[in-house]
């Protein structure tokens, strides 16, 4: 391995406009999420103030799964071939980039490592579900995945382990039953992406994109600066389909014999990816604050003849934060205070106070505000409730900027060549579709790397951009991730 393969950036000093590609593997470093220099192509260390960010986004699915009665398991990673194979077509789409796993000095291998949930977990159904009575099992899990990518690698958006992964797998008697708990899946999903300032395009999948027998899909999509899409999550109506492959069925009241429906939804670390992408500047991070793992950072300034009353103040006031759960982090280091900012802005953190003799004197309090850069004076008796105001802020700004965003970087096209400009533009164009496989080839071979990547959940008049007939699909075209 080259030397600068694995050096670690130690300062951002790349334009978020520039160049989003280096500018993101930059911040992922210096900002001490994770390390990629880990010699396994594909896979990375999450670092200690990476890792309590992404647990913190496991905490909020973990809250609203159990709430809706989805109950946390887990699943073995070393899933037998034999039950890989159960599903032909599944196995027949993953077997070149699974990893196959084998004992010394055997020639065949007995096992793959999980590249999805349901060859571990559908077995298992077969199992459990004999009567109506033993209907619905709702269950999730957070584990890793695998994949042995073969393209560019790109940390926590294409990876080959997919760390902190979340597949709710779900179970029913009905069919309707199984549509009821895709709504409630839509509903869980808006709230994870609410609390991450996150506004994702949600499309539906076209019926031969979806596995042979399954009702439908919904994708989720972030739509990154540089106007690519990147598939983010996903839900799907499996129908019976499943259900006849494992053989996971059940006895009504009659005594007779029927197959299960199926939901499955799933998604992980490319939330992170999002936000980061979509979020970040400049300076580097900027944490929406429901999932920041530290939200407001004290940084006094002192020297050496005030050092201790400051410190002493800012002390008090990183306890009393911390009695209110806002979580906070005094940072007192004697390191030139410019130094101090600088490393917390990359960090993304929220809020910073900055604390010295003059506003210990004066009972004031100033913070600086990391998404506008503004700085406010507050008298020292309204510090809980001016942060929790300017958390709630800025919350809401990072929110509507990501719909802003969305707004800016899509566009209406009426022909390919609009299309076609509209890609080199950097943007995603929007196009009427007939909803036939026929022109959803052809718009896909306008030029490499573009995809149709799904439909709007809403239908709309028009005219297919291909064939000129009349259209209900609005057709999202973009690069993807």
């Amino acid at each position: 391995m080259k030397k600068e393969s694995i050096e670690q950036a130690n300062e951002l000093n790349i334009k978020k406009e520039e160049d989003l590609s280096k500018w993101y593997n930059q911040v992922l470093q210096v900002s001490e999420l994770i390390d990629k220099r880990y010699i396994v192509k594909g896979c990375y260390v999450w670092l200690p103030y990476g890792y309590k960010a992404i647990m913190k986004i496991k905490k909020i699915w973990d809250k609203l799964f159990q709430e809706a009665g989805i109950q946390e398991t887990y699943f073995p990673l070393l899933v037998p071939v034999e039950y890989a194979k159960q599903n032909d077509q599944w196995f027949n789409g993953f077997k070149e980039e699974a990893f196959w796993v084998k004992g010394y000095n055997k020639e065949k291998a007995d096992y793959i490592l999980r590249p999805t949930g349901e060859p571990a977990m559908y077995p298992m159904f077969a199992l459990w579900t004999r009567t109506k009575n033993d209907l619905p099992i709702r269950i999730y899990e957070t584990v890793s995945s695998f994949r042995h990518e073969t393209k560019h690698t790109i940390p926590l958006i294409r990876d080959r382990e997919i760390t902190v992964w979340h597949e709710i797998h779900t179970v029913h008697a009905t069919k309707e039953e199984a549509e009821k708990e895709v709504e409630l899946h839509i509903k869980l999903n808006n709230q994870i992406w609410e609390n991450l300032c996150l506004e994702p395009l949600r499309v539906k999948k076209p019926q031969w994109e979806c596995f042979p027998g399954a009702v439908g899909a919904i994708e989720y999509y972030s739509i990154i600066p540089n106007g690519k899409a990147m598939e983010n999550g996903s839900l799907n109506n499996l129908g019976q389909a499943y259900a006849k492959k494992f053989n996971i069925k059940f006895k009504d009241e009659q005594g007779k014999e029927n197959y299960a429906w199926q939901v499955c939804t799933g998604n992980g670390a490319r939330l992170l990816a999002a936000l980061i992408l979509i979020h970040g500047d400049d300076k580097g991070l900027i944490m929406p604050p429901k999932i920041a793992p530290i939200q407001v950072v004290l940084t006094p300034i002192f020297n050496k003849d005030n050092k201790n009353k400051v410190l002493k103040k800012a002390d008090e006031l990183n306890e009393l934060l911390k009695k209110e759960n806002i979580r906070a982090h005094l940072d007192n280091r004697e390191i030139p205070v410019g130094k101090k900012f600088y490393n917390w802005e990359i960090k993304g953190i929220p809020i910073r106070i900055e604390l010295g003799l003059k506003e210990i004197e004066n009972n004031k309090i100033t913070l600086a505000n990391r998404l506008t850069s503004e700085k406010t004076q507050i008298k020292e008796d309204n510090l809980i409730k001016e942060i929790s105001i300017m958390l709630d802020s800025i919350h809401n700004s990072l929110y509507e900027n990501c719909k802003r965003l969305n707004k800016k970087l899509t566009k209406e096209a009426l022909s390919l060549k609009e299309v076609e400009n509209i890609i080199k533009d950097k943007k995603m164009a929007k196009v009427s579709w007939c909803g036939s496989n026929k022109c959803w080839d052809k718009i896909k071979k306008i030029t490499d790397g573009i995809e149709l990547f799904g439909t709007d959940l809403k239908q709309s008049k028009g005219k297919c951009i291909i064939c000129k007939e009349n259209s209900n699909e609005i057709g999202y075209v973009a690069n993807t991730y």
